[in-house]
């Protein structure tokens, strides 16, 4: 059978080097707080900050990354956003062995491995449609998908065993050496790809960037996505931020019993993950996504109507609806805006919308603290599931609404874009 990818080497050199990649990657988000906690004397707000400073560079750098991965290279942008991480990651296991460590030292490694990972991901995430093509974009994602959810699971496996016979620090090597790997398998691929149309008259970043908010909001398809995507965000972050105080204080479960539930329930993921295009193939896409968005409400909903009852159990069902549906949910919606983007606007287009995800889920996880201190964890999760529901009204609604598959849609390129709502047309877009 042939294979479906347009480069069928090169993807597979991505798909093996972003793997390892996601396992190292895992290992160094359990790793590097411990170091901050056992080694460098940090307190729990020590940690969070640590964990912010992965994350809050989506927020801020995501449109920035995308006017930069539109006027250069793909692969040169993720080979030098690779060989910095494996730098200030490395520098951990170097400073251990020298009696270095700060947590000064363990904040810089975070912060430049948080803003070098936003423009890899912008430039990983324009890079796929050249590799896999227009009929391998779904496999594609759905391969990488199930690498990062078996990884999720394996790479706390991992991480744990590292620790225990390394020290945290030293298992931290174990990242730094997967972002070698990922460098390698960029290396190693023969396809380069064409040259950057460079504009008549030199454009400012600020107005590339608009332009990257102005296409998610004059294209229907990609405006609802937008909407939907936002929605669910909000709701999910804001309920993940409840689960924990529930399964402790509710359900009275012990911190090994949770772990064991949530690495059961990963399961989960991997099934979305393999599945999601043969669902959508059978239910059309608009009626998939509005699935996945209803399970993932559902998901959270079960824990406060199992209340106290079997609540192992019902932790773990939870945890495999959330996944499967978030797996489905993320590779249709992904697939679908790397299909329908003009390639010239392909990295402002990612970078505007993971600016928008990850800024939704920084808000939703104010709103969970907020909610849950205010009416309760019980009443905070039948409201957070119910905010995400509400992202089922942006995917019944045309055009999602008609769309058999991301695969019927006609592929975007410069001489085809998306076509702007024409009800729309004249809408500036908003922030």
């Amino acid at each position: 059978m042939p294979s479906p990818f347009a480069f069928s080497g090169d993807f597979r050199r991505l798909w093996i080097g972003q793997t390892i990649s996601a396992f190292g990657d895992k290992v160094s988000r359990i790793a590097l707080p411990t170091v901050a906690l056992l080694g460098a004397g940090g307190t729990a707000w020590d940690v969070g900050l640590l964990a912010a400073l992965r994350f809050v560079p989506f927020v801020l750098l995501g449109s920035v990354a995308g006017v930069w991965v539109d006027r250069v290279s793909h692969r040169r942008t993720m080979i030098l956003a690779d060989i910095g991480r494996l730098v200030a990651m490395g520098s951990v296991p170097v400073a251990y062995l020298f009696d270095a460590v700060t947590l000064g030292h363990l904040f810089v490694v975070a912060g430049v491995v948080g803003v070098l990972t936003v423009f890899f991901e912008v430039a990983a995430q324009s890079f796929l449609p050249t590799l896999a093509g227009p009929d391998g974009i779904v496999a594609g994602n759905e391969r990488l998908q199930t690498s990062r959810a078996v990884a999720e699971v394996g790479g706390a496996a991992a991480a744990g065993g590292l620790m225990q016979f390394l020290g945290a620090a030293l298992a931290i090597l174990a990242d730094a050496l997967s972002f070698l790997a990922s460098l390698v398998s960029l290396l190693l691929m023969r396809h380069r790809e064409p040259a950057a149309i460079k504009p008549d008259k030199p454009r400012s970043a600020l107005r590339e960037a608009k332009e990257g908010l102005a296409m998610l909001w004059s294209d229907a398809r990609l405006r609802n996505l937008m909407f939907a995507s936002t929605t669910v965000n909000l709701g999910v972050a804001t309920a993940n931020t409840l689960v924990l105080v529930f399964a402790y204080d509710h359900a009275k479960l012990s911190p090994g019993a949770v772990g064991l539930a949530f690495a059961i329930g990963t399961a989960g993921l991997i099934l979305g993950a393999v599945s999601a295009g043969a669902i959508a193939r059978g239910l059309s896409l608009g009626r998939t996504l509005a699935m996945s968005i209803f399970v993932t409400g559902l998901g959270f909903l079960v824990l406060p109507v199992g209340g106290q009852g079997p609540a192992m159990i019902t932790l773990v069902v939870s945890q495999f609806l959330i996944g499967f549906a978030d797996s489905v949910f993320n590779i249709l919606v992904l697939s679908l805006v790397q299909r329908i983007t003009p390639p010239e606007m392909m990295g402002r287009v990612n970078g505007t919308a993971l600016s928008v995800v990850f800024g939704t889920g920084t808000l939703g996880g104010v709103a969970g603290g907020l909610v849950g201190t205010v009416v309760g964890v019980l009443p905070g999760l039948v409201l957070a599931s119910a905010v995400i529901c509400c992202g089922v009204a942006f995917v019944l609604v045309k055009p999602l609404r008609t769309m058999r598959d991301a695969a019927s849609e006609p592929v975007a390129s410069p001489a085809n874009p998306p076509q702007p709502d024409a009800r729309r047309e004249t809408m500036r877009p908003t922030a």
